[in-house]
């Protein structure tokens, strides 16, 4: 039976292959003759390449959508991005498998062109929590390969202020930082530091912030699929 048209295609089971180094899970746009965009999802540690899953049937169908799980198997189950370290001053993040996994989601971005016919200037990285830090490690120090970020309960690391793409090409980035007022895991100080070196660095910035705690709310689900949805615009007219 032939789906209507607005109907979203389902989403795969995980995909692992020796040509991208990332296992992800793949929801197809709905076909066309134009190239689409490409959301990308990270989970927050403890959680793996179908933690986001719930957000799908928010986001647009004629966006292409990846779920990718993170490359470190965590000793409290599930995965993460990178481990973190007790320090004086509290857990740091391990600075080297942090950079690390900001260089293997670049290569992941790269590989997975030659697997599916998305629009790379149209990709999008969002995360939650240490997912939420890996986009914006990614897209502050590669805008030239990201369209747009969403930090979701995330932070920007401080390694990575020091490795910030020129603001001449910052000032091209689309962000949605979202924050809990009452998270404990990461504190909206974070958020608050985070809003200030978007702007600072002249990013196009949408800032929400909302009454909960360290969780994607009903509300911030919705407002980062509307985001979503007025940012992923086709990058190509079709033809004809």
């Amino acid at each position: 039976m032939n789906l209507p048209p607005s109907t979203p295609l389902p989403l795969s089971a995980p995909l692992q292959s020796e040509h991208v180094s990332l296992v992800y899970r793949w929801r197809p746009a709905l076909p066309s003759a134009a190239r689409r965009p490409l959301l990308i999802l990270l989970h927050g540690v403890g959680g793996d390449e179908s933690s986001m899953a719930p957000l799908i049937e928010r986001l647009p169908a004629d966006v292409h959508v990846a779920l990718v799980r993170g490359p470190l198997a965590m000793a409290q189950g599930g995965y993460g991005w990178y481990s973190l370290q007790e320090t004086a001053m509290g857990l740091r993040a391990d600075p080297d498998q942090a950079e690390a996994a900001r260089l293997l989601l670049l290569q992941f971005i790269a590989q997975l062109r030659q697997a599916h016919p998305f629009d790379p200037r149209q990709v999008y990285v969002a995360g939650f929590s240490q997912g939420g830090v890996l986009s914006a490690s990614v897209g502050l120090t590669r805008p030239d390969k990201v369209a747009g970020i969403a930090i979701l309960c995330g932070r920007i690391l401080s390694q990575v202020k020091w490795q910030l793409a020129p603001d001449a090409q910052l000032s091209h980035l689309q962000a949605f930082l979202a924050h809990g007022g009452a998270d404990e895991v990461i504190p909206s100080e974070h958020a608050v530091d985070a809003m200030h070196t978007l702007a600072e660095h002249r990013v196009q910035l949408v800032y929400r912030d909302y009454p909960g705690g360290h969780e994607i709310s009903n509300a911030m689900a919705a407002d980062f699929a509307h985001w979503v949805a007025q940012r992923a615009t086709l990058a190509y007219e079709r033809p004809g």
